[in-house]
This record gives C-alpha cells, structure tokens and sequence, in this order.
C-alpha cells in the first residue's frame, strides 16, 4: 500500500468519508465517491490513491474476517476506520497517538454530524456535498484546535476554572436550568460561557455537540431557523433542528422532575399515575409521602444515583427518594472482575523508547441495522458511547439506531448562552417560549455580568509534582500544567500519560501501573470514574534496570495519595 507524507497536524492527519455506491463499475472513477477528505488542499489524484486502498483493503479484510475493520496501522501513520453500509470513513494520525483517542475522536465527527443534519444517507439527498463538507470542516475546527494534549489524549470537555469562581455563581446557574426545566417541552439544557461548561444537565457527549453549535453562532449573527422564533423576542434567541438517538432521549426522560412544581399542567389533569421529575443540577421541591409510598411499591430503591444527576453541580448529592430510576436499571458491576489480588497487582512498564501497546483497538461500540420508525429516522451508526457502565442506559439494543427530530434553543447574553434540548413544537408554542425567555432574562445578564468580572487565575509556578486527573463520569480534566510551556519534565509526563491511558482502556482488570524511564517515573490509577496520573519531580531515582524494592518509583502512590489530597483528588 502506497503510503503518503502527512500533514503536521499529529492528532488528525487525513479525515475522509467515502460513498462506495457512487462506484459500483470498473470503469468508475474513485473521485466520485469522495464526498469529504481534509486537508482539502490534497490533490485529487493523491485522494483517489488514499480513498481507494484504504476502503478496499478494509472491505477485504472485513469480507474474510466477517468483523469490521477498526484500526489500520501503516508506518508512519495509523486509521481510525468505521463503515457503515456503503460509507466509509478513516480519520489518520501519527503512530504516537493513542489509539482510543484516534477512535473517539473519529466517533465524535460521525455523531457531530448526525446530531446535527440527521441520518448520513439522507442528509446527502437532501443537501448538496459543498453544505455538507463545510459541515465537516466546521466540526474539525471545532474539535482539532485549541486544546492541549492532555486534553486530547482524554478527549474531554472545557469547562471554566471553577476554583476561580464563587459557588454561589454556580448554584445560580444551576437554578436558571432548574427553572427553564419546569416547562415540560424543556428535556435539558446546559450554561456555557465564553466556550466553556459553567453548568450542564446534560452528558458530556451531548453537552460537547451543543457547544459546537454555540461556538459557531458567536462567529457570525445568529438567524432564524426556519421562521421558528418569533420576531418578540430579541436577536440573542435563535434555535436549530438537531437529532437525537433513543439512548440520549431515554436517558433525558430517565430522571424527570415532579411536575407539580412546574409552572404549566399537563395536558390530562386525571391522569392517576404521576412521574416524578428531578433536576439533574439541584433537588427540586420534595415528593410527598403518598407519592413516595407508591413509587415504593411498584419498585424497589436503588442504593446508588446514576452519576449524571450531579453533573457540574455545586449542590449536594441528591436524596434517594426523589429518583424515579429507569426500568431494567442495574448498579453498576465492579470493574476488576479478578480477586482483590490480581486487582492490586502494579504493572510495572518501560517507556524509554518502547512503542505504544495498544493493537487490540478498544470495543467503541456496535452498529447494526434497523427498520426505520414512524417517527423517528434510521441513524446510520451508533458507536458514541462505548460500552460503559457510566453512560447512560438504553431501554433496549433495537432502540439505539433511531434519531428522534429535536430543537435546540440557545438564548445568549453576550458571552453567556443558555442552551436548551426542546421538543419540536416548543417553538410554536408562545405561551412556553414566553415563560421559559422572561424567566431567565434577567437571572442570566446578573450571571454574565459576575462572571465577566471574573479574571482568569494566573497560572501557578512550578511545583515539586505533576499531576492530570480525569473525571470519567463529567469527562472533565484536572492537572497542574493549565497555562505553562510545554517542557521537561512535562513532555516525558504527557507522552507517560497517554500510554498508560491506553493501558487502562484496552484492559478493564488493570487498576494501577507505575511506568518510567531513565530520568523519570510516572504513578497511573483509575476506578471506575476516575483516572489519576503523578510525577514527582526532582527525586532520586535509584534503578540498576531491574524492579526492586529499593526503587523510589515504589514510593510514588503513597506521595500521590498524600500530595493530591489539597487538590480535592482522594485515591483511597
């Protein structure tokens, strides 16, 4: 296979999405069946030579081995692969990439653009390969830039410094969506300010697609989607169609609040059997004893919250008699599946000049045709969330392949937005738009002017250690490197970092691991919504190349567990 000199982008050298039914005859040109390949300054001659290797040796591969294609390693470079009927899509990067950042960054392009035109299949009959390519380019500028490399190694959100910020600016953020809630053509929302998380009742995945949205309309003016906000309300409300897969919406509708404290009634007042809603940011008013003996006796209480329902909040934990949980909903299993001691057991790695292990590409998820509904659309593919028990639960394997015809509401306040999953007919409804716009207006002006007033912390000095701590259940990063130069020892930490997370997610059983070179040595842990990587700087490192007990990488989990404990990092 004729391999080709990449571009410098190390994270996404080639990204391209193919149509394999435009070339169906000998005589086709491969040109034809390109709908999108990055970089676009690419010859056509040399997209041809990539597109037409790449999806016929997966085709190949997948025909004989009867499995799809996941991962294709060359020298220099490396392809994320995913195929779905006719279409085939591969995002390359440099070998030195983690695989599953590779994969899910390849998933979250795929679900960008299903999110937002629908079905793949019909967003190419309905609209033209130059609106659909400027979709494309729009989600890699989005998702490429920006960010550093811990936070595409986890491939997680942007969120403010919330240790900068007053809780009380929080907890009112997270009341402005308890509000808007109330209306029950509202599902979630989220806060975001100057690109960033303040507040979100949504899951990372979701919160991540409507903040592409959002960064789009603070480039350019927002318009009117289709005659859909009416000309009452101020230039800052916009909205736009979005698509949504069962699993999301199950999962929106898993947790809901009781709607009695809700401003507007339901439609049928007799209806004797009444759900509970609860704010996924703030406990909303107390169900009452006859509502709580009645949820008793049709289902037994869940001794653990799904982990979704305090996203981003500053509140407590939520009590356990306001959560209706969802059917067939199991406490998560543990994940060590060996005994205590096989769990414990450090692994101990060499990364001096050691290549990345990882050839067994991590399960992102499964895809499998389905019927298309009466009200829903076929979605094309459904590998956004890999099989967790963190993510939400879905009511059934069938249901995960519809997209269900959503609207996204945004109301910015400047540097402030205030984004909304609606029903489709909220817009039509006057009477809720109403509601929903004057009871937050002034709420958010107070909020974006606190937060503006707000100066970014200055970044801290060179500490003794370094650390990176990522919230699995939130997808939420922390560490000590925010805002200085990459260097030593902090390239040795990153590149330390990314195996050992590769580590972590092609082997559920491995708990810890200590990895290290001849100058140093880095501490890795995870749990099941946690994973905590730690450098100590400066100490002596005493190694003849073989472990022994002598060895002060030993000593790095004790000095992790101590040092971080000021961070609000706890692995006991």
């Amino acid at each position: 296979m004729a391999e080709m000199v990449p571009p410098e982008s190390r994270r996404c050298s080639y990204f391209l999405v193919y149509d394999g039914s435009l070339v169906q005859g000998e005589g086709d040109p491969t040109r034809e069946g390109i709908c999108y390949f990055y970089p676009v300054q690419t010859p056509v001659d040399s997209q041809e030579l990539l597109c037409g290797q790449l999806a016929g040796v997966c085709r190949c591969v997948s025909e004989l081995s009867s499995s799809p294609v996941r991962v294709l390693r060359l020298r220099r470079n490396k392809f994320a692969i995913r195929m779905k009927d006719d279409f085939f899509w591969a995002l390359g990067c440099s070998v030195d990439v983690p695989t599953v950042s590779a994969c899910e960054l390849l998933d979250q392009l795929i679900n960008l653009f299903c999110f937002y035109n629908g079905p793949v299949r019909q967003s190419y009959q309905l609209h033209s390969r130059e609106e659909l390519a400027a979709q494309w380019a729009q989600y890699l500028s989005y998702l490429l830039p920006g960010s550093s490399e811990l936070h595409q190694i986890f491939s997680c959100l942007k969120t403010i410094d919330y240790s900068n910020v007053d809780p009380l600016l929080l907890l009112k953020a997270a009341l402005i969506l308890q509000a808007c809630q109330r209306c029950p053509l509202v599902l979630a929302g989220c806060v975001l300010f100057r690109g960033r998380v303040v507040s979100t009742q949504m899951t990372p995945d979701l919160t991540m697609k409507v903040m592409v949205h959002e960064s789009e309309s603070h480039d350019k003016a927002a318009t009117v989607e289709d005659g859909g906000i009416s000309s009452c309300f101020s230039d800052a409300v916009s909205s736009t169609p979005v698509f949504l897969t069962t699993q999301e919406l199950h999962y929106l509708h898993s947790a809901p609040v009781d709607k009695d404290c809700r401003t507007f009634s339901p439609p049928n007042k007799d209806t004797p059997l009444k759900k509970t809603r609860l704010s996924r940011t703030l406990s909303d008013v107390p169900s009452t004893d006859s509502e709580q003996s009645e949820l008793g006796s049709s289902q037994s209480p869940q001794n653990t919250l799904s982990p979704y329902l305090s996203m981003f909040s500053p509140g407590g934990p939520q009590s356990r008699e306001d959560v209706t949980p969802p059917p067939q909903t199991q406490p998560p299993p543990p994940s060590n599946g060996k005994t205590s001691h096989e769990a414990d057991e450090s692994l101990y790695f060499s990364f001096q000049g050691v290549e990345e292990r990882d050839g067994s590409t991590p399960q992102v998820g499964t895809s499998s045709r389905h019927e298309r509904t009466a009200q829903g659309y076929t979605d094309p593919l459904d590998f956004a969330a890999p099989p967790s028990d963190l993510h939400p639960p879905s009511s059934s394997q069938a249901n995960q392949a519809t997209l269900v015809p959503m609207t996204l509401y945004l109301h910015r306040v400047k540097g402030l937005v205030l984004a909304l999953l609606v029903e489709p007919h909220f817009l039509s409804d006057s009477a809720s738009m109403e509601e929903v716009y004057h009871s937050c207006l002034a709420s958010l002006n107070g909020l974006e002017a606190h937060l503006r007033s707000i100066s970014p912390g200055a970044p801290g000095a060179a500490g003794p250690y370094v650390f990176a701590h990522f919230d699995c259940v939130q997808s939420t990063l922390a560490t000590n490197l925010s805002g200085r130069p990459g260097g030593a020892p902090e390239r040795p930490f990153v590149r330390a970092t990314s195996l050992l997370h590769s580590h972590f997610c092609n082997s559920e059983t491995l708990q810890e691991a200590i990895i290290r070179s001849a100058g140093a040595a880095v501490y890795g842990t995870r749990s099941v919504a946690q994973e905590t990587y730690f450098l100590q700087q400066g100490a002596a490192l005493r190694n003849s190349g073989i472990p022994n007990h002598q060895d002060s990488a030993f000593s790095l989990p004790s000095k992790a567990r101590h040092r971080l404990l000021k961070h609000g990092v706890s692995l006991l």
